[in-house]
């Protein structure tokens, strides 16, 4: 009976949506959002206006979102997917776009409702003191 046995389910922590922000006037935070992804050389100019696109990166098996409304740009980096649940998950933000926000929150639930599992959400902020990525969650209110 050994080949009826189930493939393990993917563990909840497997599947992150990453959130990161840079003003598209600091060149350096810029810099830093745009390093992980394709043809970002290409993106920085479009960056000034308003702007959406998604990336899939086949290697390392994320989809890249990036928005901008001119003066902020946010990354969103959906890590645990594969290619068949990136797209459906795309079809689904199609589906609701311009009835609510962008948001690390509203793709972690469309990933969820695409895969049955809860989805964990990391925001990054820039440390002033380091100049490095930080979690959120791991900045102390001042």
């Amino acid at each position: 009976m050994g080949w009826f046995s189930r493939k393990p389910a993917r563990e909840p922590e497997d599947i992150r949506v990453l959130r990161s922000d840079a003003r598209v006037g600091d060149a350096a935070s810029l810099t830093n959002l745009l390093e992980a992804l394709p043809e970002a050389d290409g993106l920085r100019e479009q960056l000034v206006n308003r702007f959406f696109a998604r990336a899939w990166d086949k290697v390392s098996s994320r989809d890249y979102w990036i928005a901008s409304d001119g003066i902020q740009a946010t990354c969103y980096t959906i890590c645990g997917l594969n290619l068949k649940q990136a797209a459906a998950v795309r079809v689904r933000w199609d589906a609701v776009e311009g009835q609510v926000a962008l948001g690390e929150r509203v793709i972690a639930e469309l990933v969820s409702a695409e895969t049955g599992v809860t989805v964990q959400t990391i925001s990054y902020v820039r440390s002033e003191q380091t100049a490095q990525l930080i979690p959120s969650s791991l900045m102390r209110s001042a």
